[in-house]
């Protein structure tokens, strides 16, 4: 009789979760939530369906740890840290090494149950409080208000590489983050006059008449914004506009042609701003200021259309998102060209990294709670943004 094969056995390696986890924060930051299936993370660990489902409960339980794990690392990030200028060196590597991190928590954390997107609302801004502490001890003249909107300023330079894949030498990556962030850290405040404080509204970024049409794209622009555009009906649209789903069908024949006149709403819109700032003579560091205040003005009026904007690109029809990833080029080769001729020398790739983190400081601050409420904000987010830009070693 032949002796008897001992049978094997393969145990389960002991990090398998967190592989899971980052295969999954690695497939969301690319495709998008809505776009991953719970499929394509097993084949990306190398396990089948099935196994995974003894780890997550589903997608949107995988979601959140996800968002969770990237949350958790920020917070470690600043907690694990004594003073300022330990923070600022450690999350310039961090951040690198999870360059997705804020997409993750921008983006794709929109798709998590209301109270759990509230808890993670509550923890950032626990973060932003222990940054705002850090540079509390190094800044103790600055008020509270002051070092909490530094603070999210910080958290969003090194956010902004998240949403482009511009990269350097990982020494000289290092240190422009860094610098850029001691640059937002010790941004001096105050030094413009408050300026009077024109109503976004009736500035060159609006004007609008508000007919049904303009109901309805405004409506669907914010929610898009908040829910993702895959995630909202024509229903959820015509309830926001005060008007019942089919009768949207009159004036765009499909939620995909509403999307593509929110998107070309805003190139148009950013694009007058722009014509003015540049129209007007000066030096090139006075054009560049312009500049800076033309797209802050464009964000503090726009809270929604920069998110759509920021979050909602990807979802254009082929033709319509080439061309729009095309006017973010050039909107941005105009920045770096600008920047060049202040910075004369300063190298492409890091001109665009350095704009890149100014744009995302202004976006991200202009729709922050109750920093969007400062009466003074444009001009604390254009001293700013003129600091980034002009940081050098």
């Amino acid at each position: 009789m032949a002796a008897e094969v001992p049978r094997r056995t393969t145990s389960r390696p002991p990090d398998r979760k967190a592989r899971i986890i980052a295969a999954a924060a690695d497939l969301f930051c690319e495709r998008g939530y809505h776009n991953v299936s719970l499929a394509d993370v097993a084949l990306a660990v190398g396990i089948t369906a099935p196994a995974l489902y003894r780890h997550f409960r589903g997608k949107p339980d995988l979601l959140l740890h996800v968002v969770d794990r990237t949350i958790d690392r920020v917070r470690d990030s600043v907690e694990s840290t004594p003073e300022l200028d330990a923070y600022l060196r450690s999350s310039a590597t961090h951040s690198l090494d999870h360059r997705g991190a804020a997409v993750l928590w921008q983006r794709e954390a929109r798709h998590l149950p209301d109270d759990r997107r509230e808890a993670l609302r509550r923890t950032l801004s626990d973060i932003a409080g222990q940054i705002g502490a850090l540079i509390h001890a190094e800044r103790p003249q600055l008020a509270e208000s002051d070092r909490d909107l530094l603070a999210w300023a910080i958290l969003s330079v090194y956010g902004s590489i998240s949403w482009h894949r511009t990269s350097l030498p990982r020494r000289r990556f290092e240190q422009l983050l860094y610098r850029l962030a001691c640059s937002a850290a010790h941004a001096q405040l105050g030094t413009a006059p408050l300026t009077d404080g024109e109503d976004p509204a009736v500035s060159g970024h609006r004007g609008i008449a508000v007919s049904r049409r303009e109901e309805i794209l405004i409506g669907a622009i914010r929610l898009f914004d908040e829910r993702g555009f895959q995630s909202v009906s024509t229903d959820d649209i015509g309830e926001a506009a005060g008007a019942s789903g089919p009768s949207i069908y009159k004036h765009f024949p499909t939620k995909t042609d509403l999307l593509v006149a929110a998107v070309m709403r805003g190139g148009e819109q950013r694009r007058a701003g722009t014509a003015l700032a540049l129209a007007a003579p000066g030096t090139p560091y006075e054009v560049l200021d312009r500049l800076v205040r033309s797209y802050v003005d464009f964000a503090l009026s726009q809270s929604h259309l920069i998110g759509l904007l920021i979050g909602e690109l990807d979802q254009l029809p082929e033709k319509e998102r080439k061309a729009a990833r095309q006017n973010q080029r050039e909107y941005l080769a105009l920045w770096a060209r600008l920047l060049g001729d202040v910075r004369p020398g300063i190298d492409a790739a890091e001109a665009r990294i350095v704009v890149g983190a100014v744009l995302t400081v202004i976006d991200n601050v202009s729709r922050t709670g109750r920093l969007g409420q400062r009466s003074d904000l444009a001009d604390r987010l254009t001293e700013i943004g003129v600091a980034l830009l002009m940081s050098q070693d």
